[in-house]
């Protein structure tokens, strides 16, 4: 077996999907399909006592016809088979099992009995879980996804997500495609019956494949003071987002029916535990995956000192309110700035910081001035990182050349993102030419400077620790 027991997760030699269809109109039916189209190496055992085969592949009827070390059982059938499912596999060599099916402890004490029936036969036989409720797991580096979206594709990235829910999972073609987040693994909890989000953590924390940790929490199921210990030791060497639900007396009430989940009982002390810890905290879904980006594809900033670019010169404002609010000063661009910019004013005099894109438009091609002020602003010992707002008419951007050049911010240490002036579409050719340069783009000028705040304020606790 693997050296550790969440190998069997998300390294599996070996899967078998209990509920395994050929349907096309059934959720299960992608679970097969998607190991295959991803290039997933390992043997694959289809389960379905009424299919012959699946995807050109040998159906079993039973798990315990299946001849092999199974590394990983993925159960998907009605909540009133789990229980027999997982009886068969008493004298059967299995590493790991991901329950699926959802109708235990989140629907009341009838289901929780059932669920603590299956934890305590499982511990019998020596086998660990996530869920029930949980549809998972997912690596990119070996072509395993477990999911009843068909995916498209699952290109390799260095973002890992604990989640204890599968929010993620209607939108996860979107992320990897569109959005242009390279996930590493992902892991969704569920109902938490067995491994915790203790152990996940402190198996992704030393995944080389992890440069970036996020974990979605409705509450704290294991040791919590081993939880808070391990992630204080994490941020050390690797950023941490946290969103946390069931943060109101609503949210946690939703939360005891979506997992099962006490959620507000230890709020305030999650929260200082969290502050101590230097974990960057997320407040909604968008936030979690902007954040995610920002930490995926950006360096740190040396220091707090922002140049801003804008076009509309109100935004100029707003934009400085959110760097003061998100711990970041405008900078003060020196002398040899304002001598490599002066060519590009209008006839009259404007500021370097914020630097009033508008005002030049009119004068010069929209590609040079943003070149020129990128270049500037990077060479600047005044500058450690850079906001810029993006056009309406992209076009003058639309060249490798340009994308290129914009990238040398952060060649030289300075995190540089941007944001579209017009209602952003993450799969515009602009963006995909700026994101392929590992230059975000957002859909705000408050997400940008809140996503570099973020860069700037785990520096800062790197620093200090």
């Amino acid at each position: 077996m693997s050296k550790n027991v969440l190998d069997c997760f998300f390294n599996p030699r070996s899967v078998a999907i209990v509920g395994a269809t050929s349907n096309p109109i059934s959720n299960n039916f992608n679970m097969v399909r998607n190991l295959i189209n991803l290039g997933y190496q390992g043997h694959i055992y289809p389960i379905n006592p009424k299919e012959e085969s699946i995807n050109n592949i040998k159906c079993y009827k039973a798990i315990d016809e299946v001849d092999d070390f199974i590394d990983l059982v993925v159960i998907s059938v009605s909540v009133r088979n789990v229980l027999d499912v997982i009886k068969s596999l008493n004298g059967q060599k299995v590493g790991g099992v991901a329950i699926v099916t959802g109708g235990f402890s989140e629907t009341g004490e009838e289901g929780r009995k059932l669920q603590d029936e299956i934890a305590t036969i499982l511990k019998q036989q020596g086998i660990r879980a996530i869920g029930p409720n949980a549809l998972s797991p997912i690596n990119s580096r070996v072509g395993m996804a477990i999911s009843f979206t068909e995916i498209k594709r699952l290109p390799p990235g260095n973002v890992s997500f604990i989640f204890q829910s599968g929010m993620y999972e209607p939108r996860f073609n979107w992320i990897v495609s569109d959005f242009h987040l390279g996930i590493a693994k992902l892991i969704d909890l569920g109902n938490k019956m067995d491994l915790t989000e203790v152990d996940m953590l402190e198996y992704l924390m030393h995944d080389e494949d992890t440069k970036v940790l996020c974990i979605h929490l409705e509450a704290v199921k294991g040791d919590g003071r081993k939880f808070f210990e391990l992630l204080r030791e994490a941020v050390k060497f690797k950023p941490v987002v946290v969103l946390k639900g069931g943060r109101t007396e609503a949210g946690a009430k939703a939360a005891m029916s979506h997992t099962g989940s006490i959620a507000m009982a230890n709020n305030i002390v999650f929260d200082s535990a969290m502050n101590q810890a230097g974990v960057t905290r997320a407040d909604t879904l968008d936030d979690f995956l902007y954040l995610a980006k920002a930490f995926s594809y950006l360096p740190l900033p040396r220091g707090n000192q922002i140049a801003v670019a804008t076009y509309p010169g109100g935004e100029a404002v707003l934009t400085t309110d959110a760097c003061s609010q998100y711990g970041l000063v405008m900078a003060k661009p020196g002398r040899e700035s304002y001598d490599k910019l002066k060519s590009s004013f209008p006839p009259w005099e404007i500021n370097l910081n914020p630097y009033d894109l508008g005002a030049i438009s009119p004068f010069h091609p929209l590609q040079n001035h943003h070149e020129a002020y990128i270049l500037a602003m990077t060479e600047d010992e005044n500058v450690d990182c850079l906001a810029l707002e993006l056009p309406y008419d992209l076009w003058p951007f639309k060249s490798v050349d340009c994308c290129s050049k914009f990238s040398i911010a952060a060649e030289r240490g300075k995190p540089l993102a941007m944001w579209q002036l017009a209602m952003l579409k993450f799969n515009d050719e602009i963006t995909e030419y700026l994101e392929e340069h590992r230059i975000p783009v957002f859909p705000s000028a408050a997400i940008t400077i809140k996503c570099l705040g973020a860069l700037y304020q785990y520096r800062m606790w790197k620093k200090t620790h």
